[in-house]
């Protein structure tokens, strides 16, 4: 299992090239909620995006881990192939699409 602490990189699905940037660390939102990292993914040359959305990772004892999070890119690898079969089209024009995935890229 591969870890980074880059902010960006590149991964390779079914022979094409994705490149993968973090587009927000985990941070609190509104009342108690908690919402994990983001990250932005793009089929190089092309111009759409796909946002994936990790879960907040938390710690042994419940409390929310805000440290800078190292990136398992085989969870990128997941989370790229599981966008492409929730219908992202990164060939296509348009907005980012946003995806829910877990903390495997499922």
């Amino acid at each position: 299992m591969q870890h980074t602490r880059d902010l960006k990189g590149v991964v390779q699905v079914d022979g094409e090239d994705y490149e993968w940037e973090v587009r927000r660390q985990p941070q609190r939102t509104t009342g108690n909620e908690w919402q994990g990292m983001g990250l932005a993914l793009r089929l190089k040359g092309a111009q759409r995006e796909a946002i994936v959305m990790f879960p907040m990772v938390m710690r042994a004892n419940g409390i929310p881990n805000f440290e800078r999070q190292r990136i398992n890119v085989e969870s990128v690898r997941n989370a790229v192939a599981s966008a492409i079969a929730a219908g992202w089209n990164p060939t296509s024009r348009g907005k980012a699409v946003v995806f829910d995935v877990d903390a495997d890229g499922r």
